[in-house]
């Protein structure tokens, strides 16, 4: 049984690999605007290999321009701002999450809070933190929470703004590498 390639002959592009013991056939059952090619290599696959003078070329892709390297650093910067922003931050009864659902509970418990301290009802909550603790907080306490969480979610973005002004003023790939995407996110775990 020999490898047939199928190739088009108006980009010269091999479309798919076949095997039959029948060319006559093969050629038959061509599609339009195409032959097969005997091909016994199995590394030639379609979408890697052109047919060319008569021979087989590795299609080599085109260098990305610097507008899609551009995009490729701000998605990575856009990765490493959400798991900063995620991963937790201190406040002043210890360090909270700050995932988004810990974001909405955060909001939810502030709102408690205030409503409480506006009316001059107590208010307290036994609040889970970082490391699986229970920890009561009043009023003020579960404000201040919300406030660092706030603060820790806007640090987050104002580095992310930094990182994204640098990538579009960046020129060329070496300016695009030079860019710390990990570094400078506030309030790192200590883990």
């Amino acid at each position: 049984m020999k490898r047939y390639a199928i190739v088009r002959h108006a980009d010269a592009v091999v479309s798919r690999i076949v095997s039959a013991q029948d060319l006559q056939t093969l050629m038959m059952n061509c599609p339009d605007g195409c032959d097969a090619v005997p091909c016994d290599d199995p590394k030639i696959v379609p979408g890697e290999w052109a047919w060319e003078a008569g021979g087989f070329a590795r299609i080599i892709p085109p260098a990305p321009t610097i507008e899609e390297q551009r995009a490729g650093v701000w998605e990575a910067v856009r990765v490493a701002r959400d798991r900063a922003e995620w991963w937790g931050c201190s406040t002043p009864l210890g360090r909270a999450d700050s995932d988004p659902d810990s974001q909405r509970k955060v909001a939810g418990a502030v709102q408690l809070a205030m409503i409480a301290q506006a009316g001059g009802a107590p208010f307290s909550i036994d609040w889970t933190m970082q490391d699986n603790s229970s920890v009561t907080h009043d009023a003020a306490a579960m404000i201040m929470l919300g406030v660092a969480v706030g603060q820790h979610v806007a640090a987050c973005h104002a580095v992310a703004l930094v990182k994204r002004s640098a990538i579009e003023a960046a020129e060329n790939i070496e300016a695009l590498t030079a860019i710390d995407i990990e570094g400078d996110w506030p309030d790192a775990p200590t883990d």
